[in-house]
């Protein structure tokens, strides 16, 4: 949000604790990409100012006219922005896919409820899963 959050609007206890805390300021350390996260050329960034990532902007459109089918989802928090995004995905018909262990959430009990709430939508998946599955489609691409 812009640094003095004239653009936040607070209509639920999550983005309460945004106003109250004073975090994710456009600009500010704590709303900076993660350098291994760095974003390469091709990469498509954006940002969103809703507890999901499909609300107010063209992410679905973008999505589409690049024909991409399949979302894996990780992030923080499991249980609001993980889960919130993936119920919309599944919704709109894309193919869901959370990495359970590239998610992660205040308690560990939060995390678990939603990512058993999460395998009713898609696939539940961990980081060597997806790495395994990307490799040998790289690896069949190649051959």
């Amino acid at each position: 949000w812009k640094p003095d959050f004239s653009d936040l609007e607070v209509n639920s206890p999550l983005l309460e604790i945004v106003a109250q805390s004073g975090c994710l300021k456009e600009g500010s350390e704590l709303a900076e990409i993660v350098a291994r996260l760095t974003p390469h050329s091709e990469d498509i960034v954006f940002t969103h100012q809703r507890i999901g990532a499909f609300v107010g902007n063209e992410l679905d459109t973008i999505l589409r006219k690049k024909g991409i089918t399949t979302l894996l989802f990780t992030g923080v928090a499991t249980n609001a922005s993980v889960e919130g995004t993936a119920r919309v995905a599944s919704d709109l018909g894309y193919r869901v896919v959370t990495v359970a262990d590239a998610c992660s959430a205040a308690t560990a009990e939060a995390h678990d409820a939603s990512i058993n709430s999460l395998g009713l939508l898609g696939e539940i998946a961990t980081v060597d899963e997806i790495r395994a599955a990307l490799t040998s489609i790289r690896a069949d691409a190649t051959a």
